[in-house]
């Protein structure tokens, strides 16, 4: 790896993008309401499987997210009547346009970390 600059440039790219999402996570697991904590693990989770459809339960959530079942109920009651979910029985399904947004914010964060680089390389 040492005689290739560009691979080692884009691995640490990555791993500042990873390290600033994470603490990003971190940080809006302690700091968030149960709403935004709850979008923020839905747009996660759909990025990480690739889908807008998530096979999750009430439960699920509510043990991943250290939440109360009752206030998972009804923030994902909430996201639906703004149109921003469907749920059916065991499954989530989230709308695309919703998703995107956030992720829209991730990618401009990672676009800034890149050009900062560049320009410390430079």
């Amino acid at each position: 790896m040492t005689e290739r600059h560009e691979i080692r440039e884009h691995l640490a790219h990555y791993v500042q993008a990873l390290t600033l999402r994470c603490a990003q996570t971190g940080l809006c697991g302690v700091r968030q309401d149960r709403e935004k904590r709850l979008a923020s693990w839905l747009c996660l989770a759909s990025d990480a499987v690739d889908a807008y459809v998530l096979p999750v339960t009430h439960d699920y959530l509510s043990s991943v997210l250290g939440l109360r079942c009752p206030g998972v109920t009804e923030t994902l009651n909430h996201f639906e009547e703004q149109g921003l979910i469907r749920k059916m029985r065991g499954v989530l399904q989230i709308d695309e346009s919703a998703s995107s947004k956030r992720h829209v914010v991730v990618t401009s964060l990672f676009q800034r970390l890149r050009l900062v680089g560049m320009r410390d390389s430079d």
